[in-house]
């Protein structure tokens, strides 16, 4: 036999022994998630590759500020705003450990800092596995109660109220603290929100943090890209009942792409609304404060906007707000990074598009243009260079879609309805901790089981399950988690194991 022919054989034999192992596991084996791959070594996340020098320093300079320890009032701060701290956090040496070193902060907020809520695996990742509302409840001698849905261990969770007394809409964001008891807000008194008669009422939906990896590439993507994808395959998708639509921003008519319902049309406004909504600082895009007791709001409005004091003024890294520094981490952050895949995830990789998954966790787009454009008609894309022409791994297909009474918030933003939910990137997914946009598993195959849904169904493990819910149709997932749940179970622990290398 020669070394060809042999090489040949061997190669057809682990083939055929890998494909056996996966279809016939024995009989006593159940799928089984693996588990959070290990955290990186550092907290410091990586920049997108190929910015310039310029860029790098923004995105450095962003690093500091979106680790800032927001305190209320200019004069308040405990230490020079704007420098790197002098009590650094092991876990972070951009932020303060304890001390304040920035201002603004509004009467009602759920958090002091945007890694607060942000940085699993590391700084702009998601949850955490504590659950940092205990320590920013009473932070600065404040006297707010922790909410009975914030456990020790679990997500952080912000609050939605469904409805509003006379029952008409409401689905805005109703914050978990305010500044009472502060000792920079001393003569605030003003109460938190009845969280346990909505509780009880059913009137509460919960999110999560994102991962705000990769926010850039994706922002770089053409609606053209997205609608072509959108209409591709539309016979397999029609026959397995998934449909799909853009959530469309309602001034210009484009394709809003990020946040749970994809609600946030840019970077710019997603940025401006986590200021504004998350710490309570008003800026350029949302100008007044969401509460304006006047015992209690101690800021300019809008506070965080272009610096004019002469010390910010002359900095090119200093005169721009806070709030968009925030946008250009995001903008600059790198995508998660996929693990090295096993032979098991390997063949979970293909099986995730053979069920159908991929038809919605689309795998990658492609950002337009090139590095070094040679004409006018070839500059387009990204005016970052290093967006352009990049494939993005994300795992969505940016669409909306209805999914029943199991996932259902009864929330409604933009042409997102009560039950529908953009297609959630799975890049990054092998380190996250907790799954779906309330946050209630940390098992990804009850993750995949939620995806299912019928029409008449109470909702099941949904916290959101309210009197609506048995009026919702069936999810988009139906069919692809029948087949997903009509494989051996090797087959299903193969995919697993795949979504744990993204």
């Amino acid at each position: 036999m020669t070394t060809n022919v042999r090489l040949v054989t061997i190669a057809a034999v682990l083939c055929f022994s890998a494909t056996t192992l996966f279809a016939q596991a024995p009989p006593w084996f159940r799928a089984k998630d693996p588990g959070p791959r290990p955290n990186p070594a550092t907290t410091i996340p990586n920049p997108v590759p190929g910015l310039n020098a310029n860029e790098i320093a923004l995105f450095n300079e962003s690093l500091l500020r979106v680790s800032e320890l927001e305190g209320t009032c200019d004069t308040c701060a405990q230490q020079p705003q704007g420098v790197a701290p002098i009590d650094p956090d092991p876990t972070n040496p951009f932020s303060p450990l304890k001390l304040i070193n920035s201002a603004g902060m509004g009467p009602v907020f759920n958090a002091d800092q945007c890694f607060t809520c942000h940085f699993q695996p590391t700084i702009g990742g998601s949850a955490t596995r504590r659950n940092a509302a205990h320590i920013v409840a009473n932070r600065m001698g404040g006297t707010n109660t922790v909410p009975s849905f914030e456990e020790p261990e679990g997500a952080f969770r912000e609050v939605r109220f469904k409805f509003n007394r006379d029952g008409t809409r409401d689905g805005g964001v109703h914050s978990l603290f305010t500044l009472q008891g502060r000792s920079d807000a001393p003569a605030c008194n003003l109460k938190q929100p009845d969280f346990d008669r909505e509780v009880l009422k059913r009137n509460v939906a919960f999110r999560i943090p994102l991962q705000l990896f990769g926010l850039g590439l994706i922002e770089a993507i053409q609606d053209s890209a997205i609608r072509a994808n959108m209409d591709a395959d539309r016979e397999v998708k029609r026959a397995l009942g998934i449909e799909g639509h853009p959530n469309i921003v309602p001034n210009n008519g484009t394709i809003s792409r990020f946040g749970w319902k994809a609600q946030n049309a840019s970077l710019t406004m997603f940025a401006g609304e986590a200021y504004n909504v998350e710490m309570g600082i008003s800026n350029d895009l949302f100008p007044i404060s969401r509460s304006e007791n006047t015992d209690c709001n101690l800021s300019y409005e809008p506070f965080d906007v272009p610096r004019t004091d002469d010390l910010s003024y002359y900095n090119p890294l200093k005169i721009m707000p806070a709030w968009l520094m925030f946008t250009e981490f995001m903008r600059f952050v790198d995508a998660p990074q996929p693990a090295p895949m096993s032979a098991s995830a390997n063949r979970g990789m293909h099986l995730f598009k053979e069920v159908g998954c991929a038809l919605c966790h689309t795998p990658s787009f492609k950002t337009p243009g090139m590095e070094n454009p040679v004409s006018p008609s070839d500059q387009i894309g990204s005016k970052t260079v290093a967006l352009r022409g990049q494939t993005v791994n994300l795992y969505s297909d940016l669409l909306v879609h209805h999914m029943g009474a199991t996932l259902a918030d009864n929330v409604v933003q933009g042409n997102a309805g009560p039950d529908e939910f953009r297609t959630t990137p799975l890049w990054g997914v092998g380190q996250r901790l907790f799954f779906l946009h309330d946050g209630r598993t940390q098992d990804l195959m009850t993750a995949i089981q939620d995806h299912f849904s019928f029409p008449g169904f109470d909702g099941g493990d949904n916290p959101s399950k309210d009197h609506d819910s048995p009026h919702y149709g069936s999810s988009e997932a139906n069919e692809t988690v029948k087949r997903f749940n009509r494989l051996p179970e090797g087959e299903k622990q193969a995919i697993l194991d795949f979504l744990r290398t993204l």
